[in-house]
């Protein structure tokens, strides 16, 4: 028995340096964790959108802006995704959740979400009109919708308000799941209670991230160029592409002067805001 003991206590002893001489074995899952992403998507020139009439891609940041902007946590826009194409859900539009609105005298911006995070903005004044739209992520969008409901709305007393102005006012609007609606109109640049505060400025610094974006916003972006398409610049001018070289450098032709431009096609959405459409009258 005793020189059975030992013998099993060899075993034991020899089975981790056994283990240990193994070579070791290479997981496929963990190779493939290694393996380079997917490249984004492309499209052709059918699902770039029209741009509007003297229209600009993004507006520039102001000191007090960027200030501004720094000061509040919000989501950014690198998990968001290009609205490329119809946005309908199960064939119909989708869904209005929150609608934002603000005037003065000078500007109109204007900015709504739909169900499956689609979020489209719209500005008019300086600088030219700009419209945008995008795809945020389902954990940005409930962030929003924790902050921004019906039920934190009405709460606001109308009474507490600042009515709005001939030269400026806003308005906030939030459907419920049953499409019943809380709006308040007040004036966007007097003192706010801290709950209408709070629904607002997460609404206003999204327009800001979305007016100040020129990626993800423009439909150029992933754009696949072809020789006659025709694209409207931020100069306001329609150029016509002549060529692709070597599938990257696009040859630009401007139609309205005998300007020629050669741009990367990575490139391309930092200096075109869509197609011709209204910009072409």
């Amino acid at each position: 028995m005793h020189r059975l003991a030992v013998f099993v206590i060899i075993l034991l002893a020899a089975a981790p340096l056994a283990a240990q001489s193994q070579p070791p074995q290479t997981l496929p899952e963990v190779r493939g964790l290694e393996e380079a992403p997917p490249p984004p998507p492309t499209h052709d020139i059918t699902q770039v959108d029209p741009a509007p009439l003297g229209g600009a891609i993004a507006i520039p940041l102001t000191e007090r802006d960027r200030k501004k902007l720094k000061k509040y946590e919000i989501p950014e826009l690198a998990d968001c995704r290009q609205a490329i194409g119809s946005q309908r859900i199960d064939g119909r539009l989708p869904k209005p959740l929150v609608d934002y609105s603000m005037s003065t005298s000078a500007v109109y911006q204007r900015l709504s979400i739909f169900e499956g995070g689609l979020v489209v903005v719209e500005s008019r004044g300086a600088g030219g009109p700009i419209r945008k739209k995008v795809i945020i992520p389902a954990d940005a969008l409930a962030i929003y919708l924790r902050t921004i409901s019906t039920t934190a709305l009405a709460t606001v007393h109308s009474g507490e308000l600042s009515k709005p102005r001939d030269t400026r006012g806003a308005l906030l609007r939030v459907y419920d799941s049953k499409m019943n609606f809380v709006e308040r109109q007040f004036d966007p640049m007097a003192t706010m209670p801290k709950t209408l505060s709070d629904q607002v400025v997460l609404m206003q610094d999204l327009m800001r991230a979305i007016y100040l974006d020129r990626g993800l916003t423009n439909s150029v972006a992933g754009y696949m160029p072809k020789a006659g398409d025709q694209l409207v610049g931020d100069d306001k001018k329609i150029y016509q592409v002549t060529r692709v070289v070597s599938g990257k450098i696009v040859e630009l032709r401007c139609l309205s002067n005998p300007t020629t431009i050669y741009v990367d096609v990575k490139d391309l959405y930092n200096y075109f805001i869509g197609t011709p459409g209204a910009a072409s009258r």
